[in-house]
This record gives structure tokens, sequence and C-alpha cells, in this order.
């Protein structure tokens, strides 16, 4: 009797691996190549950091320059050279010295204050103040030495003399001082003492001056001087 083949069965499990082996063989390849890939590795998350940042300052605003107070605005008047003549100047004082002796040497008249006229009525003189004085002919207004005298759109010729501590100065008027009730101060007599100015009537015409500034005029019918 021939002997039996073996079957094909028993020539599978006599020539290889169970199955099982082979799946678990499989399995670990599998997981040594991911090892090997790195596809185990798993990064790590990371980390949030959060970072605040102050918003940048505005810049600052320009200092304001100090106030400043404007300038006060004064209104003056264009300065007259204070030795000026005009007309036949008859009988006028030269100078301040001149003036101030002929005054000293005349009496006071006791009825005459701050205002006078003289014995014609032709000048009339007001005191103004503690140190000034202003004298006002009405016939006889004199041409202007100095065109620059009468500004332009007013009288073209002098009727009043001023006369302040800072010294004579001819005025282009088209007002007047006069009031109609000076008393008359009599040839030859000076003004009560009263502040810094005097003034003396003569014949001529009319001395003022003033003491402090040194300064004077004369008036008259068509002519002055100042001093």
């Amino acid at each position: 009797m021939l002997p039996m083949s073996p079957t094909r069965s028993s020539r599978r499990r006599r020539s290889g691996m169970p199955c099982r082996a082979v799946v678990v063989l499989a399995a670990v390849a599998v997981a040594s190549l991911l090892a090997s890939c790195g596809a185990t590795d798993i990064p790590a998350p990371r980390r949030t950091v959060t970072v605040t940042v102050d918003p940048p300052s505005a810049p600052a605003s320009p200092a304001a320059p100090p106030a400043t107070t404007p300038p006060a605005t004064t209104t003056t008047t264009p300065a007259v050279p204070t030795a000026l003549a005009a007309g036949k100047q008859r009988g006028a004082p030269k100078s301040f010295d001149e003036a101030e002796g002929r005054i000293d040497k005349a009496a006071p008249a006791p009825s005459v204050g701050a205002a006078f006229r003289s014995p014609t009525g032709n000048i009339v003189c007001h005191r103004t103040g503690a140190s000034a004085v202003a004298c006002e002919v009405q016939q006889g207004r004199i041409p202007p030495p100095l065109p620059s005298i009468c500004p332009p759109g007013g009288a073209t010729d002098i009727g009043r003399i001023e006369l302040a501590v800072g010294g004579a100065r001819p005025v282009c008027n088209t007002d007047s001082i006069r009031a109609g009730s000076e008393p008359a101060l009599g040839y030859g007599s000076r003004t009560q003492p009263s502040g810094t100015t005097a003034c003396l009537s003569e014949s001529t015409g009319v001395t003022c001056i003033e003491l402090t500034g040194r300064h004077g005029f004369f008036l008259a019918r068509g002519t002055f001087v100042t001093f």
C-alpha cells in the first residue's frame, strides 16, 4: 500500500507561520515604521504669551506764549520849537529872564484870579492848571511862522498861545476860551501868585511865564514871541 501524500492544509502548516503570528508581526512592523518616521511624536502645544503695550502718549502741546498787554495808544502833538516869533514884536521880551524880571517888578492885582482880560478886552487869559495858562487874541490873529503849526482842514492863523512846563505852543484855534466875565488886569499889573505861572499886562501886550520849565510867551495884536 502506497503511503498517502500530505494534504494541502498540512503542507501550509508545515511550510509557514500560523496566521495569527503573521498578523502580530505585521502590526509590529508597522509600529516600528511609524516610530522611525517620528509619526508617534505629537508636538506639544505652543505657549501663548500676551504682551500688553501701552498706547503711545499724545505729543505735548506747545506752551502758549505768555499773554502780553498791548501798549497803550497815545496821541501826541507834533513838537513845536519853543523859540518862535511872528509880527513886529514891539515891546516883547526876548528871553525868560527878561520876562521874569519885568513881572517881578510889577505889583499884583488883588482882584484878579485865574482869569483876566487886557484893559481893551482884546486879549483874554485863563489859568488852566497849577502850571499852565493860555491867552487868546480876538483881533489881530497872526500868520504862522512855520507851515506845520496849523494842521490842514482847520484855521490857518494863530489866535491862542498855550503855556505849560514843556514850553509855549501857538495854536491855530477855531474855539475860544473867552467867557465874557473876565476881570481887567490893568497895565503894569501882574496876576496874584498862584501855582508856577504868572502874567503881566502892559500897553504893548501880555506876557506870561512858567517858573518850573522856565518858558514863556508874549502876545499882542498881530504879533507873538515864545521863549
